[in-house]
């Protein structure tokens, strides 16, 4: 049976990763690391994250039960991929956010799956490859119209803020973002804490933690129930 009420879903796929065929390997070890990462930190949230794997070379799709964490997995997601840059791997997804009702559902095989979510979510990848936002790595689709642009700057804020992330930045990030302080993130790099303190501001961190509060609040704003999102699955 499918959820009750809302989904996040995310579309997505590698950046030019056929370019760079030596590195594709560990490009895709790296996002399913990711994945695996998100799935474990987002089940202590009572969230449940299904992924597709790959599918027509370097998509991929994942499906959140509750849709207020759907921007905070995008964000993770990409935040791991920048990592890989400390290794020599220009690394980093297009994704196209999507949530709203399911009509079909099969957490064991997301791209079968169908609805408003799926839908929304793979336009806002499309919007992605052409036009004025081909270089854009960020969309976000809502189910209310009226909304949409509202959503649209907050994905375009935060996208200008990652893409200049360096990789030390993005480890930083990565750690800030399961809810490390910074003296536990100084002790897992080894260095002082003021070293921290200077890549977290200068990634933004106080940026991005109230876009991923504002997300979650306009996203939840129309009662969708999180404990709902769980049933059948």
């Amino acid at each position: 049976m499918p959820p009750t009420g809302f989904v996040g879903v995310l579309s997505g796929d590698l950046v030019k990763s056929s370019h760079r065929n030596a590195k594709r390997p560990a490009i895709m070890k790296g996002l399913s690391l990711a994945v695996e990462s998100s799935r474990s930190y987002l089940r202590e949230h009572k969230c449940q994250l299904h992924f597709s794997d790959f599918y027509r070379g370097d998509a991929f799709q994942c499906a959140v039960t509750d849709p207020r964490y759907l921007l905070w997995t995008a964000i993770f997601i990409r935040t791991e991929l920048i990592k890989l840059r400390t290794d020599g791997v220009h690394a980093d997804a297009r994704l196209g956010l999507g949530f709203g009702s399911v009509s079909a559902w099969d957490p064991r095989n997301i791209t079968s799956s169908d609805g408003e979510a799926f839908r929304l979510s793979g336009k806002a990848l499309d919007t992605l490859k052409s036009g004025k936002e081909k270089y854009r790595r960020l969309r976000i689709l809502p189910p209310w119209p009226e909304e949409d642009s509202r959503f649209s700057i907050l994905a375009v804020f935060m996208d200008a803020l990652m893409q200049r992330w360096t990789p030390e930045q993005a480890a930083a990030m990565s750690l800030f973002m399961r809810d490390k302080s910074q003296e536990e993130i100084s002790r897992l790099f080894n260095v002082k804490q003021p070293a921290v303190q200077g890549r977290l501001q200068k990634a933004g961190h106080f940026a991005i933690k109230e876009g991923l509060e504002l997300f979650m609040q306009m996203a939840g704003s129309r009662n969708i129930s999180s404990q709902g999102n769980n049933d059948g699955l």
